[in-house]
């Protein structure tokens, strides 16, 4: 049996998610990555990741918000932590009420703050 943690990581910037990625399998996580809202809704309902980083601004029409709506509403998936990493800013109060657990600001947060978050979320 697979004992590593999965993440699934949805962002369209493949150097963000090659960044998470480097910082975070040698942590012992194995990590999922989706390009668009579409792939990573698919991800999520067939890997089940035990945490999921979650970007706002995404491509194919279907953008962060539409993602956690549609997750949560799965209950398959309704429990996965979803940490919205984005750097939209002002929108954290819509992404806690359709039920992100963590809302970060790109750019006013270190990888490594990011990190400590998702060992917060996985245990």
């Amino acid at each position: 049996m697979d004992t590593q943690k999965k993440i699934l990581i949805i962002e369209d910037d493949i150097e963000i998610q090659d960044t998470y990625k480097q910082k975070l399998e040698p942590l012992g996580f194995q990590i999922i990555r989706a390009l668009d809202g579409k792939e990573g809704v698919k991800f999520a309902t067939t890997e089940l990741p035990q945490l999921i980083l979650l970007d706002i601004m995404l491509p194919s029409g279907m953008n962060g918000f539409d993602v956690l709506e549609q997750l949560k509403r799965d209950p398959t998936t309704a429990s996965i932590p979803v940490i919205v990493l984005t750097n939209l800013e002002g929108e954290m109060k819509t992404a806690r009420e359709i039920g992100a657990t963590e809302y970060l600001i790109k750019a006013n947060i270190s990888i490594d703050q990011v990190v400590e978050k998702i060992k917060l979320h996985i245990q």
